[in-house]
């Protein structure tokens, strides 16, 4: 046993008291916008809100309140993490860099510059550089924005490891301008790192590879969803390597129309197909895997107090708050249907 790991667990276990209760959360979307910002600015969100209310208006706040907050909360994970759990630590953390990229690209391919992106990026803002030694600081997520082009970009990205596995792909994005390929690319990178990364050090780290094996049956679940939704057939390429469920079982499912996919469903997630009925939107069974997924491993993770599990589970309470307050503002400023807030919402999965 890893003694630095009492530590880690007593720090976070402390952090883990400034979670927003799901209660909490509920009545934010009562309120309207204005009081929305005020409620949420009682709580450690005041740090964030005050920083940046000089730069950024209401909506834009909120956006950058929310992400910064929520990368602070991770940051207080892999910030001193006992040598033996950093790796995989820090390859789980990738994530963010995964999804600003992806950001990028979407908006280089759409022709929007620095203001339009910057706000959504998942990044801790007015952190020194040097501080965080890792994630893509602000900073240097802005130079990659302002390059003149996508192909500057990949090119960028190089110095952090995933410009070399876009290259491959640069030519044909540059040809037909379907970033779809780097996309796939970078989910591949992410979890081929984050399999990779786990090591069994401590001696409890089986729970975090039964959890780690059915998050990449979730993501295959939905690739091959995708693929049935809009007419692809062949996921092989589209498949990481990992998880459970056989290769067959995805591809199956993708053959499928998907009103008929639930009889090769491995999950019980017959809500979300009824939902799809009556509007079909793909997110509905993203919320419920995800659901299903932690409800069947936060608590285990929450139990599992001086380990590597334990510190995965407080950054994944952060993540799935920031989605849910995310689902909240949507549904207050921008009148997103309140039904289908209901109906992608995680937190109602663990109660």
């Amino acid at each position: 046993m890893d003694s630095t790991y009492a530590g880690k667990y007593g720090q976070l276990s402390v952090l883990g008291t400034e979670l927003l209760s799901s209660d909490f959360i509920e009545q934010l979307e009562q309120k309207e916008p204005e009081e929305f910002l005020k409620s949420l600015s009682s709580t450690g969100y005041r740090r964030e809100i005050d920083a940046f209310s000089a730069l950024y208006k209401v909506p834009d706040l909120v956006e950058v309140a929310l992400n910064a907050h929520a990368m602070r909360m991770m940051r207080n994970a892999y910030m001193a993490v006992p040598p033996l759990a950093r790796d995989f630590v820090m390859a789980y953390a990738s994530k963010w860099d995964i999804e600003n990229i992806k950001l990028i690209l979407s908006s280089k391919k759409l022709g929007y510059g620095l203001e339009s992106t910057e706000i959504f990026l998942m990044v801790q803002r007015n952190v020194p550089v040097g501080v965080i030694s890792g994630p893509i600081t602000m900073e240097e997520y802005r130079e990659i924005i302002e390059q003149k082009d996508m192909e500057a970009v990949v090119h960028a990205l190089t110095r952090y490891g995933y410009g070399t596995v876009l290259l491959k792909y640069l030519n044909d994005v540059l040809r037909t301008g379907d970033i779809s390929e780097m996309v796939v690319a970078l989910d591949l990178a992410y979890y081929d790192r984050l399999m990779s990364s786990l090591k069994f050090y401590n001696g409890d780290e089986g729970l975090m590879l039964r959890y780690v094996k059915e998050l990449v049956d979730v993501k295959n679940i939905m690739s091959a969803l995708k693929a049935s939704a809009f007419g692809y057939r062949d996921v092989g390429n589209y498949l990481i390597k990992g998880g459970n469920i056989p290769e067959s079982k995805i591809a199956e499912i993708a053959g499928k129309p998907i009103e008929d996919a639930k009889s090769a469903m491995p999950f019980n997630i017959d809500e979300a197909f009824e939902l799809y009925k009556r509007d079909p939107y793909l997110a509905y069974f993203e919320a419920a895997l995800r659901g299903q997924l932690y409800r069947k491993y936060l608590k285990l993770f929450d139990e599992s107090a001086i380990s590597l599990a334990y510190i995965v589970g407080y950054m994944i309470r952060a993540e799935i708050e920031r989605d849910e307050l995310r689902l909240a503002w949507m549904n207050r400023y921008y009148n997103v249907s309140r039904e289908r807030v209901e109906n992608v919402k995680v937190l109602k999965h663990l109660k």
